[in-house]
């Protein structure tokens, strides 16, 4: 067997079968559009290497032939293009892509027939994809844009591929229409140590970033209350966990806040379940809109709300809470401006807390004390020691 067919059989099987994990990704991993760019991708490749053996093994003088499979292998670059930049949030820019496609095509059909050498028309492909792919990685690396769960390796693996890119269509540009034995050994060299290796790489590590994005959502999920999109219990006990660790570590103050929506069931049995979970879901976009984190708050569970205030004393946080409290009366329910009011508690971390139910007790208690003041009022912890 020679090296090409070698190569050929490799880089084949290699494509068909990333081109079926990516299919198959699409269907189980989620971020179905971008995993068909990229099993588009790979298909193309395999059209393309099957096209290339074809024409290097059976029609070797069949330019137009030839012409295809340089069509179809401009083509993985743009989908690997268009996957990077739908990832990023960015535009597409998919007929600017193909425009540019066409171009790079008329370039080596000018190679080819008008000024024939069958190095630069071969050097236009891998040059071509080398700047699509940048165009396309750097799109995921941008300054201000932070780099999400598996998106290094898929960076560096495109720089590589790129360098590889670049470094074969320089070999072919220098080949011309000559003969060069020792670069046709340079090129064998680069096709068949960088390109399956490069192929791999980025398929695996295509599927490790879909996969991550699934864990992410997962994650996502399970912290986040279902119903008004807030933190839910089970990520308002680890954010409380780790502002305890920052505040006793950094000698701050840290103060909890439980809110507790007056009269809630009179409001779901009055005007319907529906206009309950809007006030809740209203309550949680105030909080998200006021406070200085998405994480300083959350739904701890029926129609009550955790507050978090690090680095505020309760002086200092009572005084926010207030601003809260009077603009949830301020929030109409079934037409009424005065319908909906809320009481608070607050309480401060001190030394005796050692876990966050110890502060949420407090919290809870002088919130008891404002339901049984008569509601719709804010009161303040009296356990008063030294919070280190």
């Amino acid at each position: 067997m020679s090296v090409d067919i070698f190569i050929f059989a490799v880089l084949l099987l290699v494509n068909a079968l990333m081109a079926l994990a990516m299919a198959l990704a699409a269907r189980t991993l989620g971020q179905r559009r971008m995993a068909h760019f990229l099993a588009g991708a790979f298909g193309c490749n395999v059209l393309m290497y099957l096209g290339d053996a074809a024409y290097t093994l059976l029609f070797t003088e069949n330019e137009w032939l030839d012409l295809l499979v340089s069509a179809l292998a401009l083509i993985p670059p743009i989908l690997a293009t268009l996957a990077y930049r739908l990832r990023s949030g960015l535009p597409l820019y998919a007929k600017r892509l193909f425009v540019s496609q066409a171009a790079a095509m008329v370039v080596i059909a000018l190679f080819t027939f008008a000024l024939p050498n069958r190095g630069l028309a071969g050097a236009v492909v891998p040059l071509y994809a080398a700047g699509v792919l940048l165009f396309g990685i750097t799109a995921l690396w941008r300054p201000g844009r932070m780099l999400r769960l598996g998106e290094r390796p898929i960076i560096f693996t495109g720089f590589a591929m790129a360098a590889i890119e670049i470094a074969g269509g320089l070999v072919l540009a220098a080949m011309g229409n000559g003969k060069s034995e020792w670069l046709d050994h340079v090129y064998t060299l680069i096709v068949f140590l960088g390109l399956p290796a490069m192929t791999v790489a980025g398929g695996i590590f295509s599927l490790y970033l879909l996969a991550g994005d699934l864990a992410e959502r997962l994650r996502i999920a399970a912290d986040t209350d279902s119903l008004t999109g807030a933190p839910n219990r089970r990520a308002i006990e680890a954010a409380g966990l780790r502002m305890m660790a920052e505040a006793r570590s950094g000698g701050q103050p840290l103060t909890i806040a439980i809110c507790d929506v007056d009269h809630f069931k009179h409001i779901n049995d009055e005007h319907g379940h529906d206009c309950g979970d809007e006030v809740l879901c209203r309550l949680s976009a105030l909080f998200q809109e006021r406070l200085a984190a998405s994480d300083h708050f959350g739904r701890f569970g029926g129609e009550e709300f955790v507050l978090f205030f690090p680095g505020q004393d309760m002086d200092a946080a009572s005084l926010q809470v207030e601003q809260l409290r009077k603009r949830i009366m301020s929030m109409p329910v079934g037409g009424r401006a005065d319908a909906l009011t809320a009481s608070f508690g607050i309480a401060s971390l001190t030394a005796g807390d050692h876990i966050l139910a110890d502060v949420l007790k407090r919290a809870d208690r002088a919130l008891y004390a404002s339901k049984e003041a008569g509601r719709n009022r804010t009161t303040l912890d009296p356990q008063l020691e030294p919070a280190v």
